[in-house]
């Protein structure tokens, strides 16, 4: 057998030498952690995948049938049917929960029963002619099937859920309640436990919280997006300076780039408008008011704690103490814009200015000096994004504008080209040192 046959045969075997005395409930905990870290470096995704397809065509084949017959059944015989693929999942989970079953199984259990609770309450709906949103029958299928992600440990039935969610809820025509709080409230809780211990599914969990934070920043930003997304982006580009400072690469760290690019547009709007924390008008009842400031409170009691951490542990780089500064500027002009100070929001766009300018040219210099391209090009994409808000917004005319604009590509051009030399240059004196 290969190495990796050989680590999944231990696994199968570790819950029947835990029942024979043989090892320790700790032991197993700790030969599952380690060989399943081992294993998950060369997990195959291809065959779960593959299985959960073809119960999903099975099922889907299945309903088909029955709707093609449905009018033969009477009443009792349409409520029968409707709980055969919710009863079919529940057997499959007792019996992959009983028997300890592999991830496939396990992946599978989830995401039958939640489907068939999914279709017990879409045929119920229509056989009693209850009517309702999308919005209220989702709340209803996602609520319903957040414990079995919990049970089953699905990172399948997660990514369904999440995805069910960011198109599913985003209803504004009913106001936020406590169950539906508590549909991104569970994710959060369990894809956070995914991040913090040793899991196989820890950069996976990393992709999953874009669309539930996209959710929140959608349905709970009715007070004010654009504050909201200010610190969204300020606490995740935070939370990836610590990724990468433990050597986590560019693709396994999906908030920096989406984070960074979600600032860079808004300080660029910042930049440019005097009007940018502006709410929905339109706001029906004063508790969704209360549910933007308990999810901005939270965010940003987040984004202070990991700034006070920051600062106790003496880390002090451009990004740890640029995006502290840059969420007080966004809180003053939030406050003076609420308070209709006008004759100071000229004064904020001249500050969120000068900002941008010495986040960037700051990037660039760390970038310069650390010998990182990455960096660097994240300073030049910052004042570039500058240089085209007061270059165009400038009076003068197409010649000078299309001169300015190639003076600028070749400056780019040619700066990324002496740091790639000047970088290739150390390396090569260093390995020749050596």
């Amino acid at each position: 057998m290969s190495e990796r046959k050989h680590f999944q045969w231990l696994l199968n075997e570790l819950p029947e030498l835990r029942e024979q005395g043989f090892i320790t409930a700790e032991t197993e905990n700790a030969l599952r952690g380690y060989y399943g870290a081992r294993l998950g470096s060369d997990r195959n995704y291809f065959m779960p995948a593959l299985g959960i397809l073809g119960l999903a065509l099975i099922g889907g084949g299945i309903v088909l049938i029955f709707n093609y017959n449905w009018d033969m059944f009477c009443q009792a015989q349409r409520i029968g049917v409707s709980f055969l693929p919710l009863l079919l999942g529940l057997a499959i989970s007792l019996f992959t929960l009983i028997r300890e079953k592999s991830v496939l199984w396990r992946e599978a259990s989830a995401i039958l029963t939640a489907a068939g609770g999914a279709v017990a309450v879409a045929l119920l709906s229509h056989i009693y002619q209850v009517h309702g949103s999308l919005s209220d029958y989702m709340t209803l299928v996602l609520i319903t099937s957040l414990p079995l992600i919990f049970i089953f440990d699905s990172i399948g039935l997660a990514t369904l859920y999440c995805l069910g969610m960011l198109f599913g809820l985003n209803d504004f025509s009913s106001p936020v309640n406590l169950i539906q709080a508590a549909i991104p409230t569970g994710i959060l809780i369990y894809l956070i436990l995914h991040l913090r211990r040793n899991s196989l599914y820890r950069v996976y969990a990393r992709y999953l919280m874009l669309p539930v934070i996209l959710h929140i920043s959608i349905r709970y930003s009715v007070g004010c997006p654009t504050l909201m997304l200010f610190t969204i982006a300020g606490f995740f580009l935070l939370l990836s300076c610590d990724l990468a400072e433990e050597g986590t690469s560019f693709w396994k760290n999906p908030w920096f780039p989406a984070a960074f690019v979600l600032m860079t547009v808004l300080l660029a709007v910042s930049a440019e408008s005097n009007r940018v924390f502006t709410g929905v008008q339109k706001i029906r009842e004063g508790t969704e008011i209360v549910w933007f400031w308990i999810a901005e409170g939270i965010l940003l009691a987040g984004t202070a704690a990991v700034t006070l951490r920051n600062i106790l542990r003496k880390k002090r780089d451009v990004f740890r103490m640029m995006i502290p500064v840059m969420l007080v500027l966004v809180l003053a002009g939030y406050l003076l814009q609420t308070a209709k100070a006008d004759q100071y929001v000229l004064l904020f766009r001249v500050a969120m200015n000068c900002f941008m300018g010495a986040f960037g040219i700051s990037l660039i210099c760390m970038g310069s000096r650390n010998g990182s391209l990455l960096v660097f090009n994240e300073g030049m994409l910052l004042c570039a994004v500058l240089f085209a808000l007061r270059f165009f917004s400038a009076d003068i005319g197409l010649i000078a504008r299309g001169i300015g604009m190639i003076a600028a590509g070749l400056i780019i051009i040619s700066a990324n080209v002496y740091l790639s030399r000047r970088i290739r240059d150390g390396k090569e004196a260093c390995h020749e040192t050596k």
